[in-house]
């Protein structure tokens, strides 16, 4: 006989769990330390969106790209990383999706890693990403290397330049 009770306990804790997985998908992710502004990723279906408010009431939401070998899915970013900034020029940062959610038995599951790429957007009269790579993926097995990835500034007589930096 089946036992109706942990059966109903189980399904409702499942059924209040739903708004919460919902909401994560779209709780916007800040990117900590951007000098231009403030800079948020937000997920909107398949695609992550970059918005940077460089000053109150003029935001700019900026489509990000994610090529991969690996279907990254709908699931949102958990986590942003702050690389380098060049004020009214560039910012590198980072966006890290959670491997293989669908599949929790996966063995990315268990992995804190998850699919990691580094983006560089231009920020001048029309801000636009000018690059996207991937820098870490748990289900393709690349692993960066420590204090990867790297921003090495370097001034010379034409400007601000620099070279980023990816080691695996």
């Amino acid at each position: 006989m089946i036992r109706v009770q942990p059966i109903l306990w189980l399904l409702s804790i499942g059924i209040g769990l739903l708004p919460v997985t919902g909401a994560a998908q779209d709780h916007p992710i800040a990117i900590r330390n951007v000098h231009t502004g403030a800079a948020e990723l937000r997920q909107q279906g398949r695609l992550t969106i970059l918005d940077i408010e460089f000053r109150p009431g003029h935001t700019h939401h900026i489509a990000l790209t994610h090529p991969s070998d690996s279907r990254q899915g709908t699931n949102a970013p958990y986590a942003a990383q702050w690389i380098a900034e060049s004020p009214d020029h560039f910012l590198i940062f980072t966006d890290t999706f959670a491997s293989d959610p669908g599949d929790t038995k996966g063995h990315c599951a268990a992995s804190k890693t998850g699919e990691r790429f580094v983006h560089v957007v231009a920020l001048g009269a029309i801000p636009h990403e000018t690059l996207s790579v991937l820098a870490g993926s748990c289900l393709l097995d690349v692993e960066p290397a420590s204090g990867s990835p790297e921003w090495i500034a370097k001034k010379d007589s034409t400007g601000f330049v620099g070279r980023l930096r990816l080691r695996f």
